[in-house]
């Protein structure tokens, strides 16, 4: 099972075609938020492929979208946020103990537009960063997480 992970694509649907196009085998979208309604564009391009997404601080007038949810992937739960109710600008603590409270195995969040991809208290924290600039790649084979960050160029 393989996911890509974008954020914070601000209307940039270039950006998330380019992306989604290097990686012709993924079985799922994750959007981390900060969509401005990119999402019925990749649900349009891609009806075949599911879509996670939540909404973030720039995100106005959408309607009937979480700030958050959970789900599983792959057998992997994952906890998907956009990361600004959270303080994510200054410190993943509150983020992560979010996460441990919905027993995940794998966190994701934007806001920043920064990168990061590090494990804390067991959990596998992901930042894709701006979908501008970069993305994630999450592959679960037989229990086994592997996680990556791309560049978008």
């Amino acid at each position: 099972m393989k996911a890509i992970v974008l954020s914070d694509s601000h209307k940039n649907f270039n950006s998330i075609r380019r992306a989604i196009e290097k990686e012709p085998d993924i079985n799922l979208i994750i959007h981390a938020g900060d969509v401005q309604r990119d999402v019925d564009d990749i649900l349009d391009a891609w009806p075949e492929l599911p879509c996670e997404f939540v909404l973030g601080n720039n995100d106005f007038n959408v309607f009937n979208v979480p700030t958050q949810r959970v789900f599983v992937f792959g057998g992997k739960k994952i906890f998907l946020t956009h990361g600004h109710l959270y303080g994510v600008r200054h410190s993943t603590f509150r983020l992560v103990q979010e996460a441990k409270k919905h027993h995940a195995d794998i966190c994701i969040f934007g806001h920043t537009h920064l990168p990061l991809l590090t494990e804390q208290d067991g959990i596998q924290i992901l930042n894709p960063g701006s979908s501008w600039q970069s993305y994630g790649i999450i592959e679960i084979t037989d229990g086994k997480v592997k996680i990556c960050l791309k560049e978008n160029q």
